[in-house]
């Protein structure tokens, strides 16, 4: 297989920072910087889900005291923080992962540490304080029970027959002393905390222009590894982030003999994988798998509600409803195929699948579309001529043939070539392994279709019947415009009965024989024979019967 033919862009620039945090395990176990990869390691893998990514980064780090800690940063500010997780190789054990935002242009800035650490030891002298005037005023307290307690003992030695009064002016002196002593200490005290408080806020608003900068905002992790005795460990962090589709797209190769209308051939089948992604990191050189999951869906298992029926006796005439036809006409040049789901919405029929791409990719976080291949197969195929004269006058050339593919085809845009000649696009539908494809190589101009009312009417019940029939009856006609003959599988359609009362019959004097018919779908098919600037002529003819009290809508 051909290697992705992707390009490189320009990365999308990241917001400015939300100064957020938020931290996962143990912080403590984070704290000592010993084996540490300081700049965040390449992508290792991706996994595209329909509206998010989950992307997966390795690094390899040296232990010291039986630990180490791997640094990644810096990583895009859109991820989902909630989602980091790490793991450890070996018997080596991831212990904890922590997280916080900061600005990649200031990170390394040499004005930082210091900075950092005259607010770290202006911190410590603030709480040393802060101790200093718990315990003044706990020696306050203390004093206030003493002073009332000795004035309970000079009250009882002041009635004795010989008080010392100076004794007990003397103590009390003191005791005022002490407390103007305390007083003065707790009023430096809280000068001396309101001017370290003053001071750390001037720190701090020093710190926040440094950080503010002009730099972009950015998650720093940090995944604390027991190494358990190894001299180096391989640290993997993985985390969620949106901005992220993919949606499958087709090439269908069909070779068939020169000159030939119809006939077998080989048709391959390139599955391609159309990626978009602006999650702020370009993934370079990374192993791209591609899941269908949706792991935006509930994991809550669902519990069935209560069911209630209400209802009042109604009419008791019965009601046939028909479907009227509406004949589209294809416009020249064929018809354009439709849109179909987004990468957003992958149809994977609640099979969910997972791809690998062959090779490793660069996709650019640009928002653009990058085309990757992912898959080829080649498979006996099959091309024929369809004419479906009920939907339009044109035949068309359909190649048919099996999915060779071990794995679901999901619905997605379809290229198609013949002999090396791009045709058009179409619409391919889900399709699981090994069931029919069929995809359109666009309209022969050499063959026509007509189709013909020649019955359309009610026939009302008969003096012994007590059935209403609807006879329905039509030619099918096609024509060639060229001298060589070939066969045309000619389709149309008869109502299905999901009621007992009605049934549809086809009425052999009326239909041309040779069909084959479907009874889940009442499609029938005739393999008609044309002979070179021939015509020929099929005729179908079908009628429904219902009792005389349904009402026909």
């Amino acid at each position: 297989m051909q290697r992705p033919v992707v390009t490189r862009g320009t990365p999308r620039p990241i917001a400015r920072p939300a100064h957020l945090a938020w931290t996962l395990g143990l912080a403590a176990l984070l704290a000592p910087a010993v084996g540490a990869a300081e700049r965040s390691d390449p992508i290792e893998k991706v996994v595209v889900f329909g509206d998010r990514a989950q992307v997966t980064r390795k690094a390899t780090v040296a232990c010291e005291g039986g630990q180490a800690r791997a640094v990644f940063f810096p990583l895009t500010e859109v991820l989902q923080p909630r989602t980091l997780r790490g793991a450890a190789d070996g018997s080596a054990t991831a212990v904890g992962t922590t997280a916080r935002q900061v600005n990649v242009d200031v990170a390394d800035d040499a004005r930082l540490g210091p900075l950092r650490a005259e607010i770290e030891a202006l911190l410590t002298q603030i709480r040393e304080t802060q101790d200093d005037i718990a315990l003044n005023t706990s020696q306050a307290a203390d004093a206030q029970e003493f002073r009332a307690h000795l004035a309970e003992l000079m009250n009882e030695g002041l009635r004795a027959e010989k008080p010392t009064r100076d004794r007990w002016a003397k103590a009390l002196d003191a005791l005022k002393r002490e407390a103007l002593a305390r007083t003065d200490a707790r009023r430096a005290l809280d000068e001396r905390l309101a001017d370290q408080e003053k001071t750390l806020a001037d720190l701090n608003e020093r710190l926040s222009q440094l950080q503010a900068g002009s730099g972009d905002a950015a998650w720093r992790a940090e995944v604390a590894v027991d190494c358990k005795g190894a001299a180096r460990a391989t640290v993997r962090l993985s985390y969620i982030v949106p901005g992220a589709t993919w949606k499958p797209e087709y090439d269908l190769r069909f070779e068939v003999a020169k000159g030939q209308r119809t006939g077998r051939g080989t048709a391959e089948v390139r599955m391609g994988a159309v990626i978009q992604q602006a999650t702020g990191e370009d993934w370079t050189d990374v192993t791209l798998v591609l899941s269908s999951a949706r792991p935006w869906l509930g994991v809550e298992a669902p519990e069935p509600r209560p069911l209630r029926v209400y209802g009042n006796k109604g009419s008791d005439q019965k009601v046939l409803v028909q479907a009227q036809e509406k004949r589209e006409r294809a416009q020249a040049g064929g018809p354009v195929a439709s849109g179909g789901p987004s990468g957003a919405e992958l149809n994977d029929k609640g099979q969910s699948v997972t791809l690998t791409l062959p090779h490793a990719v660069t996709i650019a976080a640009d928002g653009r579309p990058y085309w990757a291949p992912v898959d080829s197969r080649s498979t006996p195929a099959e091309v024929k001529l369809i004419a479906v004269p009920k939907k339009t006058t044109y035949v068309y050339q359909v190649v048919a043939f099996k999915n060779p593919t071990p794995y679901p085809l999901m619905a997605g845009r379809v290229h198609t070539w013949r002999n090396g000649t791009f045709v058009g696009d179409t619409w391919l539908e889900h399709t699981g392994p090994g069931a029919p494809v069929e995809a359109s190589l666009g309209i022969d101009e050499a063959f026509r279709a007509e189709r013909a009312v020649i019955e359309d009417s009610t026939r009302d019940p008969g003096f012994l019947s007590s059935t209403r029939t609807l006879p329905r009856a039509y030619t099918l006609t096609l024509k060639s415009r060229t001298r060589q003959a070939t066969t045309i599988e000619l389709r149309e359609n008869i109502p299905v009965s999901k009621v007992d009362d009605i049934k549809v019959n086809i009425l052999a004097n009326k239909t041309t024989k040779g069909y084959d018919r479907d009874a889940l779908t009442g499609l029938l098919t005739w393999p008609v024979k044309l002979a070179g600037n021939g015509t020929e002529t099929v005729k179908l003819g079908y009628s429904i019967k219902l009792p005389d009290d349904w009402k026909v809508q």
